[in-house]
């Protein structure tokens, strides 16, 4: 009998609760670190011409939000159905970033439509100012938001390969 078969034990819900926890402010982090370089660098380019705009708030909410999204995916285990058919790792990372892409987009729309209806705002109007004003700044923001997907599954990805706690313990501790 193969241990797949054998029911595994549970762990306790305190456990459970405080291993979210702790994948969720890993996610939320790494989101935030991403987002907030995003709007750093957008500041910068606009305050050249002379107008202000850092607004880390956004990058807070976003990254909340949005890292929720991906626990939801990630428990849905989005991207890992048809992981035999990859004949090389970085294929299932593109499609994996892909897919969760595409469900951070969907969600988002989603969440903007309901905060519309809540505010008694038109859903169409802000559901078309979720990435921006135009279609080059969507375009612009799926791209970004795509690219740091990739970085974050390559790097969970070496965490599987290296094994529990490896990564963790290569980079936070002390040689």
């Amino acid at each position: 009998m193969d241990s797949r078969s054998r029911p595994q034990p549970t762990r306790p819900l305190r456990e459970k609760v405080l291993h979210e926890a702790k994948a969720y402010g890993i996610v939320f982090a790494y989101l935030y670190i991403c987002f907030g370089a995003i709007i750093f660098y957008r500041d910068a380019v606009l305050q050249a011409d002379g107008i202000p705009y850092a607004d880390y708030g956004v990058a807070v909410v976003k990254a909340a939000i949005l890292g929720k999204f991906m626990l939801l995916g990630q428990a849905a285990r989005l991207g890992e159905r048809w992981k035999v058919r990859a004949p090389i790792p970085a294929l299932a990372i593109l499609r994996k970033a892909s897919f969760f892409l595409i469900l951070l987009v969907v969600l988002t729309i989603v969440e903007e439509a309901v905060v519309a209806l809540i505010h008694g705002r038109g859903i169409v109007r802000a559901v078309s100012e979720v990435a921006g004003g135009n279609w080059q700044q969507r375009i612009a923001t799926c791209v970004l938001l795509w690219l740091i997907l990739m970085r974050y599954f390559i790097i969970r990805k070496i965490a599987e390969l290296l094994g529990p706690g490896v990564l963790g313990r290569m980079l936070f501790s002390r040689q």
